[in-house]
């Protein structure tokens, strides 16, 4: 740590590259102190997103034209481009803070998930043994300059995120229009896993008879036919746009083996995997002739 007028100080600034900014967040500053009598910050602002965990005395937070003050295990944090100060609170045990600066597009909606708000930009009694140990070892692994040290220190900011989230932030929808929509979105993303209409009824917290009701009249087909349909289709366009073989198709939309595979497509579009390529390959050379 070095001195300063007001405090005793140890911190570590990162300039993110382009693999950084693909990330939804990134590390700006990490920091921690031991404040002196004097100990004040601001009024200021900064362009990024900012958590401070108090682990130790008290600090007494300005915003908005309100205060609170806050003390051991309680976090504050500070949003883009508003102004804050905040200052010690005299007391017997002096100020400790650590302080997380971050950046990303992501940045603003974890301080919204993790519970924090710009007219309460704070949260009590949040940081535990636990996240004193995350903490103590993110401000070791930040001082290193190696990608793993680097990919290592992401890991346990996301810890910290992770902690700070609520234990159910489950919302469930309200509409059959929302059951549905979430539906689609569980299979446009598992189609190529071994999911069931089971498991889409799982995922929205739906029976299955009542999920294949709401979803037929408003998709026009039952969810069976709509995921058979959706890995047809699929397969079909790797016939036609990929090398693949009909094995290695089969198994990337979700069936289990070629043989089910073929028999389906084969149902579906009167010709079997095989011959649909080779007859779209006859239909090729039959245009450029």
């Amino acid at each position: 740590m070095h001195e300063t007028a007001l405090e005793f100080i140890d911190m570590w600034l990162f300039k993110p590259d382009g693999f950084d900014e693909l990330g939804g967040v990134w590390p700006v500053r990490i920091g921690t102190n031991i404040a002196k009598p004097v100990y004040r910050n601001g009024p200021r602002q900064t362009p990024y997103c900012n958590m401070h965990f108090i682990r130790e005395g008290q600090v007494q937070l300005f915003y908005g034209g309100q205060q609170v003050v806050l003390g051991k295990g309680d976090i504050f944090c500070k949003f883009p481009d508003t102004i804050y100060s905040y200052q010690i609170v005299p007391g017997e045990r002096p100020l400790r803070m650590t302080w997380m600066t971050f950046d990303g597009n992501q940045a603003r909606q974890i301080l919204a998930m993790t519970g924090f708000a710009e007219d309460r930009p704070y949260r009590r009694a949040v940081v535990d043994k636990d996240m004193e140990i995350v903490l103590q070892q993110m401000f070791q692994y930040c001082k290193g300059h190696s990608r793993k040290h680097l990919m290592t220190m992401y890991s346990l900011m996301y810890r910290i995120f992770g902690k700070l989230l609520p234990d159910k932030d489950y919302d469930p929808p309200h509409t059959a229009h929302d059951w549905v929509r979430q539906s689609l979105d569980f299979i446009h993303a598992y189609y190529g896993e071994k999911i069931s209409v089971e498991d889409v009824a799982k995922y929205v917290r739906l029976h299955r008879t009542y999920l294949s009701k709401i979803f037929t009249k408003e998709v026009g087909m039952p969810p069976s036919r709509y995921l058979a349909k959706m890995r047809l289709d699929r397969g079909k366009q790797l016939l036609l746009d990929s090398s693949l073989t009909v094995t290695e198709i089969a198994l990337s939309v979700g069936y289990p083996d070629i043989y089910s595979f073929t028999r389906a497509f084969t149902r579906s579009f009167g010709v079997s995997p095989g011959g649909f390529r080779k007859g779209q390959g006859r239909a090729e050379h039959a245009e450029e002739d």
